[in-house]
Order: structure tokens, then sequence, then C-alpha cells
């Protein structure tokens, strides 16, 4: 599953990716937890969220999406400073 999420992080160009194993009986569809792992680009190692409820997992997947536009934002700033 992992290495799936990999290969389509970076076959797409990709910032991030959340994948979850939608095997699981205790989580996914049909129930309301989930487990996920979300791949960032520039980050080896993925981030696991343990079983959690879906809105825990949904706030956490913004976290990270903040995170990355907060980069995003400071390496635009930072070359328009360079230029």
């Amino acid at each position: 599953m992992l290495a799936h999420a990999r290969e389509k992080l970076f076959g797409k160009g990709l910032d991030a990716i959340v994948a979850n194993d939608v095997s699981r009986k205790d989580a996914g569809f049909d129930s309301e937890n989930n487990a996920v792992f979300i791949l960032l680009r520039d980050h080896p190692q993925p981030i696991e969220l343990p079983l959690m409820s879906k809105l825990e997992i949904a706030h956490r997947i913004l976290d990270e999406v903040v995170k990355l536009r907060r980069n995003t934002a400071s390496d635009r700033a930072e070359s328009a400073r360079n230029s």
C-alpha cells in the first residue's frame, strides 16, 4: 500500500497523498474510524495516523496541508527576496 502511494505521489507530481488500507474491518468504509498514512514529497518517512475518528483524521490531514502551504509561501517569499 505505501509503495503504491509513494509511486502515485511522485508519478503524479503531488505534494502529498493520504493512503489507507481499505481491507481493514475496523476502519474505512462502514466505520466511524480510520487509520491512514500521510506521505509528503519532501519528507522520507510517512506520517502514521493510528485508528481514530474520521473527523480527527480530517483535522490532522488539514494540519499537514496548512504546514505545506506555509512552507510553500515562505519558499516563494525567499525566492522573491533573492531575485
